[in-house]
């Protein structure tokens, strides 16, 4: 005779890990994250010394601690040299759609570190409560040479409030870019950087900085070396995800809005990043002023970095946002004679010839840009004096591979695929 069988054990197990799933899974099926991730390194005035290494956890505890070393000590926390306990850290901020979109409760983390030494490479791990990451490692600036390599890019976002595409498909086009970035570092072991132009996500919010970050691992070598970033603001990196996940330590101490600084590069190169949604009369004008006229004279390449454009090819060039940058900024670079302006948030690849009062001539300044880390390219207007050859402008996802020695500027625009679409060079104004 067949006994029956008692479903109810099975049935209570099955119950049982369909909740303890539902535990570790947000609304939208996203997996809510343990340990420690989104390690990233922040440059901003001297690379040469001075970083900010950043991470999100996500629990709550005041046990967070950076440990680092110029050897590699394969995450074993008592052999580090040394460690840094003070960490700027805090609860991120979730709005009622980050939370429909499924994407983890996090906290921020920061580590300030000073008096690293030039040129070389730093080993390191975070730990948050008993969670460590995997060791990764970073190389500072040279505070002597004379030739530099870095990267160039902005917007990096979608179209729209979702932070990823329909079906929770990946950004594929952003994702694409950071490949591309990390072939670029390790075929190219000398960048120091890559400078984003701005627009990190179509908002600055926890669901979009969190994809962000996730995508930012691409450009990750193979051996773990991390790219550094030196960050600039935009129109989409307003709210506050922006100030709780990009600290830029003493800059954002002096004013938490600021965001424009000077980053050296070596003796010869110094890139003035500038803060187009704030006030660009006033204090930062005056600061512009001062900046160029500190190093104009000592430095072989001076380069700006800003993210609405003095001449987009993309957006109605006579808008009242792009025309008070010409207004206030461009007779500033033109009377100084910078070398080259990096520009985004059009969407489209540009370089202009070059310009000096607001026309074509030999002695001008070049802007390039206008964002191609993987946001929806636009058309251009073809129709533009500014983009006429020598000059050009395409619809390309993009980043500019920037190289400077003692005799030559030479930037590459190289898009998903790893294939240069645009090339420049140019003398120095000064022997």
């Amino acid at each position: 005779m067949n006994k029956q069988r008692n479903y109810l054990p099975m049935l209570t197990v099955m119950l049982l890990l369909v909740l303890a799933s539902a535990q570790f899974k947000g609304d939208n099926g996203v997996e809510a994250a343990s340990g420690v991730k989104h390690l990233r390194v922040v440059f901003t005035e001297d690379p040469s010394s001075h970083a900010i290494v950043s991470w999100t956890s996500f629990l709550m505890t005041e046990d967070n601690v950076l440990f680092y070393d110029t050897v590699p000590r394969q995450g074993e926390l008592g052999k580090y040299n040394f460690e840094e306990n003070e960490v700027r850290n805090g609860k991120i901020t979730m709005t009622a759609m980050d939370k429909t979109e499924g994407v983890p409760q996090g906290f921020y983390n920061h580590a300030e570190i000073k008096g690293l030494s030039p040129g070389k490479k730093y080993y390191f791990v975070v730990k948050s409560g008993g969670k460590v990451s995997e060791e990764h490692y970073f190389v500072t600036g040279s505070d002597i040479a004379n030739s530099h390599k870095f990267l160039w890019g902005g917007d990096s976002r979608l179209g729209g409030e979702k932070p990823r595409y329909a079906g929770r498909t990946p950004h594929v086009d952003r994702q694409n870019m950071n490949k591309q970035m990390r072939s670029l570092l390790e075929s190219n072991p000398e960048i120091i950087a890559l400078f984003h132009g701005a627009d990190y996500g179509s908002t600055a919010n926890w669901r979009h900085l969190y994809w962000w970050f996730e995508d930012h691992q691409l450009t990750t070598t193979k051996d773990n070396r991390v790219l550094p970033l030196v960050i600039s603001k935009g129109n989409h990196d307003e709210e506050i995800g922006f100030i709780e996940n990009f600290w830029l330590g003493e800059i954002n101490s002096e004013n938490i809005n600021s965001y424009y600084y000077t980053t050296k590069l070596g003796m010869d190169a110094v890139v003035l990043t500038l803060n187009t949604e704030t006030i660009i009369g006033g204090k930062q004008k005056e600061w512009l002023i001062e900046e160029l006229e500190k190093y104009r004279s000592t430095k072989r390449w001076v380069i700006v970095n800003y993210h609405r454009p003095a001449y987009p090819v993309a957006k109605d060039f006579n808008d009242f946002t792009f025309a008070r940058v010409r207004q206030t900024w461009t007779p500033i670079f033109d009377k100084y004679r910078v070398d080259l302006a990096m520009e985004s948030d059009g969407h489209i690849l540009k370089r202009t010839v070059p310009i000096l009062d607001g026309k074509k001539h030999e002695d001008g300044i070049v802007y390039i840009g206008e964002g191609g880390l993987g946001v929806p390219q636009r058309k251009v207007d073809a129709s533009l004096w500014f983009i006429q050859p020598p000059g050009m402008g395409a619809s390309i996802n993009h980043v500019h591979l920037i190289s400077m020695s003692q005799g030559e500027l030479k930037l590459q625009a190289i898009d998903e695929q790893g294939r240069i679409v645009d090339e420049y060079s140019r003398k120095p104004r000064k022997p």
